[in-house]
This record gives structure tokens, C-alpha cells and sequence, in this order.
């Protein structure tokens, strides 16, 4: 966690990446905050031994930006999209106090590096799957 804090800035909350399926809940994912305002959204899992483990490579500073979200907005936690049905847990949102004040959710995207690091989910339960990362700058939603 001390070096993915070093690369990426602190913790600032924990979600869940999407899921297609009802095997659970999704994979952790957790949002850290770097000095320009980026928020990276990194897959993260519980160790044995109850750390929590990123994974975190500085080769995500050359992955393009997912998505944005708006300027001035204080992140306060996440959802996931509620999907209509059981079949999966939907899209990772943003929830937000934007600059009035007021309490707002916004869907965001993901994305798989070309190349680079590679996050994967244990194989159990359900099939092993590849983890998005996220790489939300300030601005106005796409």
C-alpha cells in the first residue's frame, strides 16, 4: 500500500469493479488521489494476512485517461449501477458533493492497459478475469 501511495497518491475510498455475472460482489477496487487532481482507480485484494494489496505500477502513468469527472467535486464514495436484474453488479459511480454542496453520482468508465501491468482476479470463485483500471481527470463528464 506505501509504495502504491508513493506512485499514486493516498487512499481516498474502496468500491467494486463491475461484474457481468452473479459469482459476487465484483473485485475491490480502490481510488487514490495524485497532487494534480487525477484519481486512479487500482484493483486492490486482501491479503492472508489482512493488508490490503495493489496492484500498482508506475507504467499506468502512460495509460490514457478513462473518463472525467467534474472540477471541484469532493469524492465521498462509490456505488455500482444498479443493473435492473441479478446479473452482474453494474458500473463503478462516483459519489460527490459537487461545488454547492449538493450530493450527486456519476457512472465512470474503465479501461485495460495495451500493454503493461496486468491485474488479474483469483481464479475462485468464478473464472479468472481481467481487472479495468481507472484514470479519472477533473473536468466536465464525457
Amino acid at each position: 500500500m506505501a509504495e502504491a501511495e508513493a506512485m499514486f497518491g493516498p487512499l481516498m475510498t474502496t468500491g467494486n469493479h463491475p461484474t457481468p455475472n452473479q459469482y459476487g460482489t465484483g473485485e475491490r477496487v480502490g481510488l487514490f488521489t495524485d497532487r494534480d487532481g487525477t484519481i486512479w482507480g487500482l484493483p486492490v485484494a486482501i491479503a492472508e494476512d489482512g493488508d490490503l494489496r495493489v496492484c500498482a505500477s508506475p507504467a499506468f502513468h502512460a495509460a490514457g485517461v478513462t473518463d472525467t469527472f467534474p472540477a471541484g467535486a469532493a469524492i465521498i464514495g462509490t456505488t455500482n449501477a444498479p443493473t435492473g436484474w441479478r446479473d452482474g453488479t453494474g458500473d463503478l459511480e462516483l459519489v460527490f458533493r459537487d461545488a454547492g454542496g449538493a450530493v450527486r453520482r456519476q457512472t465512470v468508465a474503465g479501461s485495460y492497459p495495451a500493454k503493461g501491468p496486468v491485474c488479474k482476479a483469483p481464479d475462485s470463485p468464478g473464472p479468472p478475469q481481467l481487472l479495468a483500471y481507472y484514470r479519472l481527470i477533473p473536468g466536465a463528464h464525457n
